[in-house]
């Protein structure tokens, strides 16, 4: 059974009402046809019940718009979403993704995170000594293969999904695949996301993962508070404590630094979110929560820079800690993929609003 507009329908009935089921939700494909962003493709998803989703097809399948009975909760950057064409991973020192880094959703990896590095290359045989590794990896500029997209019936539900396939691949080098499903039930307020990892190759290769989740205006304001669970606690060593990044506030000038919160998973997660930004004051009570299966993502950081023109706060569930890779290795901490093996993932963002469900996810997240 759907619920639309406050009213509880059969596939049936709701057939009975439209001519089409476009009439109230759907998913359909589009380009950008101006600018840095032309010739990327992607589909909007809408559920029937506020849920909007851009899902962008030609950046790795992520999430680039998200709104919520028409509020943008998506941070957007200056850089828009540029093709992938005229990314250049290596460029700025390794920083080169920080020219096209924009939107909900940036996947990071699938073979590093976070600011450039070099590491061994001996994996690969006697071809090359070191391997560059670009600020946060390269999956998220690879065009994806779109594998279909459609609305599947479920008996009485129905499911809005798309599927693609993107590759980080190299001669002599990691040949990763990603392949990712997305998901959202007409007439639903989440979206899901399912990734599966495969080593397509035929060396062992390292592997790391995070997702960077952005929100910015309006649902960031001084008048929203960031969620945490007490069953997350600070890594030694967080560069900022949790009380900081609870409160939000307003721009803070031009040169606003950096703010990062290292958190890890401490024994059994309760069902249900993991975090939530939350804005009472919002469009009468608006909060996007996350959730995401652990043991495969047990670390979480949050990055905050309320600089004039950024305003940003990231939600960056990880599979590893918040340390150098080359310290990672020295730990032997660094996760590998023999070939052929498989790792999912999965990740579920969720829309709350009114004073009550505010009030409910509160109460589901226990504070710490």
């Amino acid at each position: 059974m759907v619920s639309l507009y406050g009213r509880d329908l059969s596939a049936r009935e709701l057939a009975r009402r439209t001519g089409r089921l476009a009439q109230v939700a759907g998913i359909s494909p589009g380009e950008y046809a101006d600018g840095p962003e032309r010739h990327v493709r992607f589909l909007d998803i809408r559920s029937g019940a506020g849920l909007e989703v851009r899902v962008l097809v030609d950046r790795g399948m992520d999430i680039g718009e998200l709104r919520i009975d028409g509020v943008p909760v998506s941070w957007r950057s200056p850089t828009g979403f540029r093709a992938a064409a005229l990314t250049n991973a290596a460029e700025d020192e390794g920083a080169g993704i920080l020219r096209s880094f924009d939107g909900l959703l940036v996947t990071c990896g699938l073979d590093h995170v976070r600011r450039a590095a070099t590491g061994p290359a001996d994996h690969f045989g006697s071809r090359r000594t070191d391997l560059q590794y670009p600020m946060h990896g390269r999956i998220a500029m690879a065009p994806a293969e779109l594998s279909g997209h459609g609305a599947a019936w479920q008996g009485e539900d129905c499911i809005f999904w798309c599927e693609g396939i993107a590759r980080q691949a190299m001669l002599y080098g990691e040949n990763l695949v990603l392949r990712r499903r997305i998901e959202v039930p007409l007439g639903g307020r989440h979206v899901e996301i399912v990734d599966r990892v495969e080593n397509a190759g035929f060396h062992t290769v390292p592997h790391m993962l995070l997702y960077h989740v952005n929100f910015g205006f309006p649902l960031l304001a001084e008048t929203a508070e960031l969620l945490l669970p007490a069953g997350f606690a600070e890594a030694a060593g967080s560069p900022a404590r949790r009380d900081a990044l609870r409160r939000q506030a307003g721009p803070a000038g031009p040169d606003a630094p950096d703010e990062l919160l290292d958190l890890h998973a401490e024994g059994p997660q309760p069902a249900g979110p993991a975090c939530a930004l939350v804005n009472p004051d919002l469009a009468g009570g608006l909060a996007v929560a996350l959730d995401w299966d652990l043991p495969g993502l047990p670390c979480l950081q949050v990055w905050r820079n309320l600089s004039d023109g950024l305003y940003v706060l990231a939600v960056e569930p990880a599979a590893q800690p918040f340390v150098p890779r080359s310290d990672l290795a020295a730990q032997g901490a660094l996760r590998l993929l023999r070939p052929g093996e498989i790792v999912d993932y999965r990740l579920r963002l969720s829309a709350h609003a009114g004073a009550a469900a505010l009030d409910r996810l509160r109460s589901g997240l226990a504070m710490a």
